[in-house]
């Protein structure tokens, strides 16, 4: 027999090692079956969902989105939120702006498939009559509300996306499971499933997922989990390959949310928690290490102070109309020319040059981010919706900051209840002479003191709890004020470090319980099963929940009966409903109720826009002119450029002047007046009410008032054929008969 050889060395895989203790799994591929499984049984109840709460501005009224693919180009440049601005005649108020453009993307692909109109991003009239016999159809009906409008387009395409939605819930998982798998639990997998499942599972992600809009949580967990996962397997197989990947999918993770930029700090706690990196802490801060770390980070701070100090001088001195420079994505580029030269002299472990090139990934993000927003607002945010702090003392601003840190902590433990909205008066303003708050603080300050011991001595709870509070610090209104006063899905990413500390004490407290493994493992099974029944019976009332902004806002205002959003919103949607073909026989007490809500908004927030301009619609649709004309006075008083408020004038002008000229057919001249008045206290730049009056006026013989009113009309519209005709014809009427001479006697 001929001896057989070989031209190269084989490689070596090394097996991973089953460490399942609890769970009874016999290979490594059923753990992503039971996550795909429990991924599509909790979240399949949203598949019928259409869209709820801000998904609307992001995608189905964003320009960019409609158009499909040729929208990504404006996507990557420009804030989240211009087309929306755009289209509501403002500018933009939020401070830093809101630059996510990585989910965006999905949805303008997904609006290729789903239908894109290329040409200006705007739906076409009657863009439901798809088979184009310009009826109505009852198939055209999407939303089955038996009304026939731009919502049945919107909501097109709508399943798809939430099944994209769920698919990347499954994927983030997943992949977070890999990493705690392969690095960090390595040696205790049990551990690693059992964080996955719960974070897989927990109700206060329901709204992340059912949202559409919130894509962005999802796409930041993937690739925050590749980041790590390839952080660690570069420092483990020192290779181009890994260093690329780790750098690539870190600035993917930008991309999709900024909060990703702890993880120049969390990697390096991930590093020496689980012992990828070794040095002792009392003399760190003298050894050579130490001063390579702080050159590095010294050098990449100050570039990018640099350009921040560019773009913020940039935003301050623009001019209107002037376009912004859009050099700022090219500064990383020189400075990596500069970092070759001065900073890779002094690099001289994989640590370092890792976290070189996440700092730079950090530099380049940051210049795409300046180019497509501003950092000063372009007016200041005086809307207390967006401000919740607005009215708040600096003493009451941190004692609510700190309470809310207890509010989400509560969350993560007992989901329940849940809200969509936490903004103002939702939460009542706190002082530190507050107990919740004081309880807040000094449980926040000993967890913080808790997790410094445990890092030191190297324990995973140490990086649960520097996870936790890392990304708490985004979200918290304590880094900076991010327009919100809490909300559900902002504690996404602090929830991996929830599960990671949950998980590890249900497994050390199972496995303290005497007796033998079997006991064990009923007891453990009994725990998640109760566990999973209740997370999966939360999880599938919320998916019901955000089917739409009708359902959503109808259920949340029994939650937060006073918070001023969900109250507008739950009397807007009744006032829609009022139309629709299931409340049209109690159409007048969906409007009452409506009404009500509203009412209830405006007296928390006298100033709130939307309010007057839905107690306005509501209002006309129960022929209360009077009321109507009030609250839509109050609004445009507010915010004179509101496009939805021009568009109800020119329906409620028109239907007065139809009105005026009805009964002034039928020689109802005293009511025509009355109609046409309202005309001119509606729009006093329109020509048509002052021309209408004068006409009322003069068929009812009081020919001083046609005058006075044709005469308005003329100065509005000089060239107003009609009117001046009419001028004429009273220059006639009202000429005085000259008197005859007397017969002499």
């Amino acid at each position: 027999m001929a001896k057989q050889t070989t031209s190269a060395k084989q490689p070596v895989f090394k097996e991973l090692k089953n460490t399942f203790h609890f769970f009874p799994f016999k290979n490594q591929t059923a753990p992503f079956i039971v996550i795909i499984l429990l991924g599509l049984i909790f979240n399949l109840t949203s598949l019928h969902n259409e869209y709820a709460l801000d998904d609307g501005i992001i995608i189905h009224q964003n320009d960019h989105v409609i158009k499909g693919v040729k929208g990504i180009k404006d996507i990557m440049t420009k804030d989240a939120y211009e087309s929306f601005y755009r289209r509501m005649n403002a500018t933009d108020q939020l401070a830093g702006g809101r630059y996510r453009p990585l989910s965006v993307v999905s949805f303008a692909i997904e609006q290729e498939f789903i239908g894109a109109y290329p040409k200006d991003g705007l739906y076409p009239a009657q863009c439901w009559d798809t088979n184009g016999n310009k009826a109505n159809d009852v198939e055209e009906d999407t939303n089955d509300d038996g009304v026939f409008n731009e919502v049945d387009c919107q909501v097109k395409g709508a399943s798809l996306r939430h099944f994209v939605n769920i698919i990347s819930m499954i994927i983030g998982v997943m992949l977070l499971y890999l990493f705690f798998r392969n690095y960090i639990f390595k040696e205790w997998h049990d551990l690693a499933f059992l964080a996955a499942i719960i974070f897989l599972m927990h109700p206060i992600h329901s709204e992340a997922i059912a949202n559409v809009k919130s894509r962005d949580e999802m796409f930041s967990l993937i690739f925050i989990s590749l980041t790590f996962f390839y952080s660690f397997k570069f420092m483990n197989e020192k290779s181009n390959k890994n260093l690329f990947l780790a750098a690539f999918n870190f600035l993917l993770a930008l991309l999709s949310k900024e909060y990703a930029v702890v993880l120049v700090m969390l990697i390096p706690i991930a590093f020496y928690v689980f012992k990828e990196i070794d040095f002792d802490p009392k003399t760190f801060i003298k050894s050579k290490e130490f001063k390579q770390a702080l050159y590095l980070f010294g050098t990449f701070f100050a570039c990018a102070l640099l350009m921040l100090m560019v773009k913020r001088n940039s935003d301050i001195h623009i001019l209107p109309g002037q376009k912004p420079t859009t050099s700022y994505w090219l500064f990383p580029f020189v400075y990596l020319i500069v970092g070759v030269f001065l900073i890779g002299t002094k690099i001289k472990t994989k640590f370092a040059t890792l976290m070189s090139w996440h700092f730079f990934i950090m530099l380049f993000y940051l210049g795409m981010r300046l180019v497509a927003v501003k950092l000063k607002p372009g007016v200041p945010d005086t809307e207390i919706l967006n401000n919740p702090y607005l009215l708040a003392t600096q003493h009451e601003q941190w004692g609510t900051k700190v309470y809310v840190l207890l509010k989400y902590f509560t969350l993560c433990w007992f989901p329940h209840p849940l809200s969509s909205d936490y903004s103002f008066n939702t939460i009542q303003f706190r002082t530190f002479a507050s107990w919740d708050t004081l309880v807040s603080l000094f449980l926040h300050l000993g967890l913080v003191y808790v997790g410094v011991k445990l890092i030191l001595k190297k324990h995973l709870l140490g990086f649960a709890i520097a996870v936790y509070f890392a990304f708490l610090l985004m979200i918290g209104n304590i880094l900076m004020d991010i327009g919100a006063t809490m909300g559900e899905r902002l504690l996404f990413h602090s929830t991996i470090g929830f599960v990671i500390a949950f998980a590890w004490l249900i497994l050390k407290g199972v496995d303290k319980i005497p007796g033998t493994l079997m006991t064990k493992r009923v007891v453990f099974f009994l725990l998640l099963g109760t566990m999973t029944f209740l997370y999966g019976c939360k999880t599938w009332e919320r998916n019901w929940d955000w089917k739409n902004d009708i359902t959503l806002f109808l259920k949340d205002v029994e939650t937060v009966p006073n918070s001023v959003l969900v109250l507008g919103n739950a009397g807007a949607r009744y006032i829609d409903l009022s139309d629709t073909k299931n409340f049209v026989a109690h159409r007048e007490e969906s409007l009452e109720k409506g009404i009500k809500y509203l009412k209830h908004a405006i007296e928390l927030h006298p100033r709130y826009v939307n309010g007057y301009l839905n107690l306005g619609l509501g209002s006309y649709k129960l022929k209360r002119d009077r009321d109507a004309l009030f609250y839509w006075k109050q609004a445009e008083y507010l915010y004179p450029n509101n496009p939805y408020l021009r568009n109800y004038y020119i329906v409620f002008y028109n239907d007065l002047l139809n009105r005026g000229y009805q009964k002034a057919q039928r020689g109802q001249l005293d009511s025509a007046i009355y109609e046409l008045r309202k005309t001119i206290i509606l729009d006093k730049l329109n020509p048509e009410g002052f021309y209408n009056l004068g006409g009322a006026y003069y068929q009812n013989k009081q020919y001083d008032k046609a005058k006075y009113y044709w005469e308005q009309c003329v100065k509005i519209k000089p060239d107003h054929a009609q009117a001046k005709a009419g001028l004429a014809t009273i220059v006639t009427v009202t000429v005085p008969t000259p008197a005859q001479p007397a017969a002499k006697k």
